[in-house]
């Protein structure tokens, strides 16, 4: 025995009027009655009078942006969704950020681009279907890092003191925590990306000091609810212009020569205002503002003897420890 069909409400019939036409339209792909009409379930026992009303309705809503096209007078009508929040490029930069993020995991990138390949219509998503490929393998571990970074925007947000346990790994590829496994108990100031990964500027009360903390290596981050007040002065993109591959340090001023290949690099590093002198001989001087670090030594011995530096007289000197030791290694 068939059961018969129950037919579905007026509220029904809308929802799934705007369902299609979020789905099947777009600017180039518009939809007549008889379009959206076709795509109703054939048990839903739905008249194309009822579709033709629902569709003028949505035409003259201002809550759902349905836009009308009419080639000529006394033809039909074709409709499409004017309303989506992105363009098609606006999602593959979208889709490209997820897909070089080293931090996500396959699945939730995969699950992630799905998403957003339904944020647009079926025939614009084909388009989305070639992914970026990362030339590097990731090579951190399967620690939450996505849940992680969503805390730490909340208590940064919310100026909640935050709770954590910190390390790195060993030789023995085992990972081992600092400070004999005791809390770090710090104030959040912001979350900076640098190199692929995810950082956690903060302030370190015991100590009197901003540090940061690679969130990959942050475990059992708990928020607290203590709040705190942080320094109206501090200016977070000026802070971290100043360090090396997120290394702190005292500020120094750098003083130092580079080979004329290497100006691009320089003005990737310290931008188009950056105090750079020309010369004539082939190099161009350098004076910046920077904390030294072993992030900072390592950044200029990448670029070996097409750097020289001049100034201060403690980086000289480290540089120079490190290119004999350097030196003797392959003695």
């Amino acid at each position: 025995m068939t059961v018969p069909s129950t037919p579905i409400t007026a509220r029904e019939r809308l929802l799934e009027v705007i369902r299609i036409l979020e789905a099947y339209s777009d600017e180039d792909d518009r939809l007549s009655i008889h379009d959206i009409h076709s795509r109703f379930p054939e048990d839903s026992q739905v008249g194309i009078g009822a579709v033709r009303e629902d569709v003028a309705a949505l035409e003259e809503s201002i809550v759902f942006p349905v836009s009308a096209v009419q080639e000529k007078l006394g033809m039909p009508k074709h409709y499409y969704y004017d309303g989506r929040p992105f363009e098609i490029h606006e999602l593959r930069l979208l889709m490209d950020a997820i897909s070089a993020a080293k931090f996500i995991s396959r699945n939730e990138t995969n699950r992630l681009l799905m998403k957003i390949r339904k944020l647009t219509s079926r025939r614009l998503a084909k388009q989305l279907t070639n992914e970026l490929h990362v030339a590097e393998p990731s090579a951190q571990d399967a620690t939450n890092i996505v849940a992680t970074v969503q805390l730490l925007h909340e208590a940064t947000h919310e100026k909640h003191i935050v709770a954590f346990q910190y390390g790195r790994y060993g030789t023995d590829l085992q990972f081992q925590l600092s400070n004999e496994g005791q809390d770090y108990i710090i104030h959040p100031l912001g979350l900076v990306w640098n190199n692929d990964r995810y950082y956690l500027v903060a302030y370190y009360p015991s100590v009197d000091d901003i540090r940061q903390y690679r969130v990959d290596r942050m475990r059992n981050v708990r928020v607290q609810d203590e709040q705190f007040v942080p320094n109206p002065y501090f200016d977070l993109q000026a802070y971290t212009k100043k360090m090396f591959h997120m290394f702190g340090g005292e500020l120094i001023s750098l003083e130092a020569r580079f080979s004329d290949k290497l100006i691009n690099v320089v003005i990737d590093r310290f931008g188009l205002d950056a105090n750079i002198q020309d010369h004539e001989d082939g190099t161009f001087r350098l004076k910046a503002q920077v904390a030294m670090s072993e992030g900072l030594v390592r950044w200029l011995f990448r670029w070996g003897g097409d750097v020289k530096v001049m100034h201060p007289q403690e980086l000289v000197s480290r540089m120079k420890e490190e290119a004999e030791k350097m030196y003797k290694h392959y003695l």
